[in-house]
C-alpha cells in the first residue's frame, strides 16, 4: 500500500497554460510605448501605412517611425482636411488642391485642382475616392486618373468600399450602393439624413444618422432588416463582432444590440461626448472623447469596464488604432496642453496576464509516495528530524554512511 507523503487536505497550485494567441484574444493597448513632441499643432488624425504614421500638423504633414515615434519626413504643406494613405502614397487634401506625397520621402508625386472635398478622402487598393461637390469620383492612386465619376449628392461622410460596391452616406439621408468598378448605382436605401459613415459586416449594412436612427439593411439588395429610433443622433461607424453591433451617440451612451435582431444587450455611460465611433480589439469596445485623458475600454459581453489607456494630458484628436496581420493592435494618440505643447503617443498591448492558477489536491499530481513504514532520505542528508506524521504509520530512514 502507497500513501502521499503529504496529508491530501494540503492544496497546490497548478499553473493553466494560456490560450493560443489569435485577434480574438488581443488586449487592449493600454501601455505607453513611447510618446514624442511634435513641432506644431495637430489639425487632424494621424492615418498609418506600413510600419510610418503620418500626422498633420498646421505646418504640414510629419511622417514617423511607428516603432519610435522618430521623425522621417516633414512636408511643408497645407491642410484642409482628413489625410489618407496607401502603403506609396499619402492624400493630403487643400483648400483647392489634392496632392498626393510620395510615402516614404513626403515628395509631390502629383496634384488634383479641387474646389474642395467635402468628405475624408477614401484609399481602397490601387483606387482613391474623393467627394467633390456632389460627384463622388474613382481615380488611380499611382497618378490621380480618372477611372469614373457618379452624381450622388452632397457625401460629408467616408464611402466605404467592400468586395465589389462602394457604400456612399448621401446627406440627404439616401445610403447607394454602387458599382465599384463602374460606380453604377444598384440600391438606395433612406437612413435619415446625415448618415454616419457606414459598416459592412458580412452580410449586412448597419448605418446610423442624425436623425436619430440606426438600421441593419441587407448589403445584397438594400433591404432592411431593422431599424430601431434612438434617443440622440449617432455619432461616427459602428463596429461589429460575431454577437453584437456597437454604435455611440450624442446621448453619450454606448450600446450593443444583437447582430442579427437588434435587440439591446447593454448600454453604457461615457461620461463624455464621443467624438467618433468605437473600435473593438480582442474582446473590448472603446469610443473616444475629445478633451478627455482616459480612453477607457468596455467588456464586449457585458458592457463593463475594462483596461484603460491614461494620457498626461487630453486628447485632442481621434486617436487611431494601427492593425496588422503581423504585430498585435496598437493605438496611437495626439494629445496637448494649455501651454501649446502637442504630443504624439503610442500605447501598446500589456504584457499578458499571468496564467490562471487551478487549485487541485496533492494526491492528484504526480508526486513521489513512499512504502507505508519507511521513508528514503537522499544521500549526503540526516535523517534526524524526522518525526511521525498524524494518521501514518511512524516513518523510519534508513541507515546512512559518510553522513
Amino acid at each position: 500500500m502507497f500513501v502521499s507523503i503529504w496529508s491530501t487536505v494540503f492544496l497546490v497550485a497548478q499553473a493553466v497554460a494560456p490560450a493560443t494567441t489569435s485577434n480574438a484574444s488581443q488586449l487592449f493597448p493600454s501601455e505607453v510605448k513611447w510618446t514624442v513632441e511634435v513641432s506644431a499643432k495637430p489639425v487632424g488624425a494621424p492615418v498609418s501605412s506600413g510600419d510610418r504614421l503620418f500626422v498633420p500638423l498646421e505646418s504640414g504633414v510629419s511622417a514617423r517611425r511607428l516603432a519610435d515615434g522618430g521623425e522621417l519626413w516633414n512636408a511643408k504643406v497645407e491642410i484642409a482636411g482628413a489625410l489618407a494613405a496607401s502603403p506609396d502614397r499619402v492624400m493630403v487634401p487643400g483648400k483647392t488642391e489634392l496632392r498626393a506625397l510620395v510615402a516614404s520621402t513626403g515628395e509631390v508625386a502629383w496634384t488634383l485642382p479641387t474646389s474642395g472635398l467635402t468628405a475624408p478622402p477614401v484609399v481602397y487598393g490601387d483606387l482613391l475616392f474623393v467627394a467633390m461637390g456632389e460627384e463622388l469620383t474613382a481615380m488611380k492612386v499611382a497618378d490621380g486618373t480618372k477611372a469614373w465619376s457618379q452624381n450622388v449628392g452632397l457625401v460629408e461622410e467616408r464611402p466605404v468600399v467592400d468586395g465589389t460596391r462602394v457604400y456612399v452616406p448621401a446627406s440627404d439621408g439616401r445610403l447607394i450602393a454602387l458599382m465599384l468598378e463602374s460606380g453604377v448605382a444598384i440600391w438606395e436605401f433612406d437612413v435619415g439624413i446625415k448618415p454616419t459613415e457606414p459598416l459592412i459586416f458580412q452580410d449586412r449594412v448597419y448605418v446610423g444618422s442624425a436623425a436619430k436612427r440606426f438600421c441593419s439593411i441587407e448589403a445584397r439588395n438594400g433591404q432592411e432588416v431593422w431599424c430601431f429610433a434612438i434617443g440622440a443622433g449617432i455619432v461616427g461607424k459602428a463596429a461589429a463582432d460575431e454577437s453584437h453591433v456597437y454604435f455611440v451617440a450624442l446621448d453619450n451612451l454606448l450600446r450593443a444590440h444583437d447582430r442579427r435582431n437588434g435587440a439591446r444587450k447593454w448600454k453604457v455611460d461615457l461620461k463624455y461626448r464621443p467624438s467618433s465611433g468605437p473600435s473593438l480589439v480582442g474582446h473590448t469596445v472603446s469610443a473616444p472623447g475629445a478633451s478627455t485623458r482616459i480612453l477607457q475600454a468596455f467588456e464586449t459581453t457585458t458592457g463593463s469596464p475594462g483596461s484603460q489607456l491614461a494620457l498626461a494630458d487630453e486628447l485632442v484628436q481621434v486617436p487611431v488604432f494601427v492593425t496588422s496581420d503581423e504585430r498585435p493592435t496598437t493605438l496611437a494618440a495626439v494629445s496637448g496642453n494649455l501651454k501649446n505643447v502637442w504630443k504624439l503617443t503610442l500605447a501598446v498591448q500589456p504584457p499578458p496576464p499571468p496564467p490562471k492558477l487551478r487549485v487541485a489536491p496533492v494526491t492528484v499530481l504526480p508526486g513521489q509516495v513512499v512504502p507505508r513504514g519507511s521513508l528514503q532520505v537522499p544521500r549526503g542528508l540526516s535523517s534526524r528530524g524526522v518525526e511521525p506524521l498524524p494518521r501514518f504509520a511512524r516513518v523510519t530512514a534508513p541507515k546512512t554512511t559518510g553522513g
